[in-house]
């Protein structure tokens, strides 16, 4: 693993469940902005009962992102300071601006309205929806926000609020859906060595933990779906874009992901066999779902 103990300490990250700092790689980048490239630090949680390798669940969404065709924030496992984390590049125009989905979502007047949040499964979903598509840029970011959701519920992602997507607003007028970021509360990032035993030892307990996956969906920060009811709306609200992602995630390349997992020297056996399997399971699932089953 990388060390950056050297990196240029440049300012602690913006509020977030993770500890976050912002660093400058040494190096000298005469055509960046800085002077240096851009990244952020992420450190996993610590707590009192229970282990978290959720700085290594972002490294690998992230490249199952990748092998989907998706643009994902860049990752990597480093040490700074003897202290494990992920390393992400920074991808926030230096001179254009940001703005996260719920701060977009809340100049609307539905977003917490009791009516909506009142709601559940399938009409909860469908509200949110209509919501997004009042946005005036919704056809521009469309297919990226779904394909996202499909990806989410490949991963089991639990925590894509919409304070975890953005829009990056250029100094020429462009916008863009920014790259999918904060993917490491998924794949089972809380389990340890004992848990995996038991669902990789345990085809009914398995099954069932992926039967009742549940997602944010991007829509609201304190509600969660059932992945097969978001799955139902997206594929009959927005069929191109469904259909898209579906073939790739049907077309996932198995033999370069599980060598892509062989190779980390930091995964024990178990959570290499795990991520394997999870990943296998939750497609079959998903694609199950799609057709109706």
């Amino acid at each position: 693993m990388k060390d950056v103990s050297d990196w240029i300490f440049s300012g602690y990250g913006v509020d977030s469940t993770l500890e976050k700092h912002d660093l400058l790689s040494p190096e000298n980048f005469p055509n960046e902005p800085e002077g240096h490239r851009r990244y952020i630090i992420k450190y996993p949680r610590t707590f009192k009962v229970g282990v978290s390798w959720e700085d290594i669940t972002e490294l690998v969404a992230s490249q199952i992102g990748k092998l989907l065709g998706l643009k994902m924030m860049d990752v990597e496992i480093v040490i700074r300071n003897g202290r494990r984390g992920a390393l992400l590049k920074n991808f926030v125009p230096y001179r254009g601006q940001f703005l996260e989905g719920g701060s977009i979502l809340s100049d609307l007047d539905e977003y917490e309205s009791f009516e909506i949040l009142s709601l559940e499964s399938e009409e909860l979903i469908i509200a949110g929806f209509e919501m997004m598509e009042k946005l005036s840029f919704w056809n521009e970011m469309k297919k990226e926000y779904i394909a996202m959701n499909y990806f989410d519920i490949l991963i089991g992602n639990q925590d894509r609020h919409p304070f975890n997507w953005m829009m990056l607003y250029y100094e020429d007028g462009e916008k863009k859906f920014s790259p999918i970021y904060d993917n490491g509360a998924s794949l089972g990032f809380r389990f340890d060595e004992e848990k995996l035993k038991v669902y990789l030892s345990g085809e009914t307990q398995l099954r069932k933990y992926i039967r009742q996956t549940k997602v944010k969906a991007g829509l609201f920060e304190k509600k969660k779906v059932k992945a097969q009811d978001l799955i139902k709306v997206m594929k009959n609200r927005y069929i191109q874009e469904s259909d898209e992602i579906i073939f790739k995630i049907d077309k996932f390349d198995f033999h370069k992901y599980e060598n892509y997992i062989n190779k980390k020297p930091y995964l024990s056996e178990n959570q290499k066999e795990w991520l394997k399997l999870i990943i296998s399971q939750r497609r079959e699932y998903v694609l199950e779902w799609y057709k109706g089953e």
